[in-house]
């Protein structure tokens, strides 16, 4: 028996010629809350599909409490609850009519933590899903992923279309559940709020993990490129050069040394706005993609 509640060795899927996940290696402890980061098309989704047995590995190793989604996908079911990134309920149906429909699949339920969430999202339960906004259709989905009484949560960008209290609300649900001793695979976008939950972040970057020292370079490299807006006919203040500038005229700056010591010795008139020691991701994956070196790693035990 496996000591991992997943674990994941060598793992490589294929559609035809089109190579999504290179010798995946991840383990999950029971209990941990693990955050899976990386842009669209780096292959979270399909990890993730992998792992509930909707899509089939081409090669490699994976087990779900030492269950292998190939052959015990339905054991595999009664312990994990899965939110696909993609929002799917059925339209003709009433909230309540479709809650109960997708709560029957499991055995057990957590009717307090229902309460919270109906009372906290306000579903006009009594309406046809086809009338709900994007976000309602989303609150619904995570009601019925998140009160199945299970194991393992799997939740795929489970704030998309979220407002920001809903989200910051959802962070709480997700500590509580923590604190039950339940394991949570994350998959988001939103790095600062998945940096302050999880127990640990994986960088997902062309189908592989990215290794953490890669990451953290690539982060404290960050840190020397300010985001600064200049004034109409100002030039740029020596001692930094452009590595980009954004659609809307922001310039992403590469210091010669401390991006703060640099703005504080530049001409106050030159600069309108300035941006440190933020991390955002489009910034950190271009970053990494300018890296050579392999992005394949072992996995954590």
């Amino acid at each position: 028996m496996s000591p991992h509640a997943v674990d994941v060795r060598a793992l490589e899927k294929r559609f035809g010629a089109r190579h999504v996940l290179r010798a995946l290696e991840l383990q999950i402890a029971p209990g941990e809350l693990l955050g899976l980061i990386g842009p669209n098309g780096a292959g979270k989704s399909t990890l993730l599909r992998t792992l509930i047995g909707l899509v089939p590995r081409s090669s490699g190793h994976v087990h779900l409490f030492g269950l292998d989604p190939a052959t015990e996908a339905l054991e595999i079911r009664r312990r994990a609850s899965y939110l696909p990134g993609e929002t799917g309920v059925y339209q003709q149906m009433r909230g309540d009519a479709f809650l109960d429909f997708a709560l029957g699949f499991y055995p057990r339920h957590d009717d307090a933590l229902r309460s919270e969430l109906l009372e906290a999202f306000e579903l006009p339960l009594n309406q046809r899903i086809r009338s709900y906004s994007a976000g309602m259709k989303q609150k619904i989905a995570l009601v019925a992923t998140l009160v199945p009484n299970v194991d393992l949560y799997i939740l795929d960008e489970p704030d998309r279309a979220l407002d920001a209290r809903a989200r910051f609300y959802l962070r709480d649900v997700l500590r509580g559940l923590k604190t039950k001793g339940k394991t949570i695979l994350l998959s988001s976008h939103h790095l600062s709020e998945v940096e302050t939950l999880a127990d640990r972040l994986e960088f997902l970057l062309a189908g592989a993990l990215v290794p953490h020292e890669r990451v953290q370079a690539a982060r404290t490299e960050l840190r020397r490129r300010p985001r600064v807006r200049l004034r109409d006919g100002h030039p740029l203040p020596e001692g930094a050069r452009v590595v980009r500038e954004e659609p809307d005229g922001v310039l992403v700056l590469q210091t010669d040394g401390d991006a703060v010591r640099w703005l504080q010795g530049a001409d106050a008139n030159a600069v309108e706005s300035a941006e440190i020691g933020v991390d955002r991701l489009e910034d950190l994956y271009q970053l990494l993609l300018e890296d050579d070196e392999p992005a394949t790693r072992g996995g954590v035990a």
